[in-house]
């Protein structure tokens, strides 16, 4: 009869161990040396393959390269508005996850941007999740998990921190505000 004692324990120490590497591996909290990110040129990926995000009169546009001297890709849209050429989103990669902020407005300078958009893509770079939202002046900053199956994407403002998350797993959730001004 010691199996039953035995079993729970076993299955308990196994949900906790699962539980604690789910919620580590999808915790957003890469260190800085791990990450690479341009607002020019293309980006590379650990694995040699190239990216880079602009705008064109077709909209925010995504090329890469899968080796140095390779033929590029066509131009795969993310996001259909034109926009200004010289206003450059920022690449950010964590081993073979890439994610994109851009800031879609009529120019790179004065008012604040009329539209936020995120892209992440994970894998072969063909496929790309995007989320764009009205009336928000873009993304400041992303943070990826260990894994690279999470990307956070967040901005502070007078509101508060928000946050915009995307998993391998679901694509993006959000935005939601995380603190309000007076919590940091």
């Amino acid at each position: 009869m010691r199996r039953k004692p035995v079993l729970v324990v076993g299955v308990v120490t196994a949900t906790f161990v699962a539980g604690v590497w789910v919620g580590c591996a999808e915790w957003p909290a890469e260190t800085p040396s791990q990450v690479r990110r341009t607002s020019e040129g293309p980006i590379e990926l650990d694995d040699g393959r190239r990216v880079t995000v602009g705008f064109t009169e077709q909209g925010l546009v995504e090329r890469h390269q899968s080796a140095h001297g390779g033929p590029w890709s066509k131009p795969k849209v993310l996001h259909p508005a034109p926009g200004d050429a010289e206003c450059d989103p920022e690449l950010a990669t964590y081993d073979n996850t890439v994610a994109v902020m851009a800031d879609w407005d009529r120019g790179c300078y004065g008012d604040p941007a009329e539209i936020a958009i995120a892209a992440v893509s994970d894998g072969d770079l063909h496929d790309w999740d995007t989320h764009s939202i009205e009336n928000i002046d873009g993304w400041e900053w992303t943070r990826f998990s260990w894994s690279g199956y999470r990307v956070v994407f967040r901005k502070g403002d007078a509101d508060g921190t928000t946050e915009l998350s995307w998993r391998q797993s679901i694509g993006f959730t959000g935005p939601d505000i995380i603190a309000g001004p007076d919590e940091g």
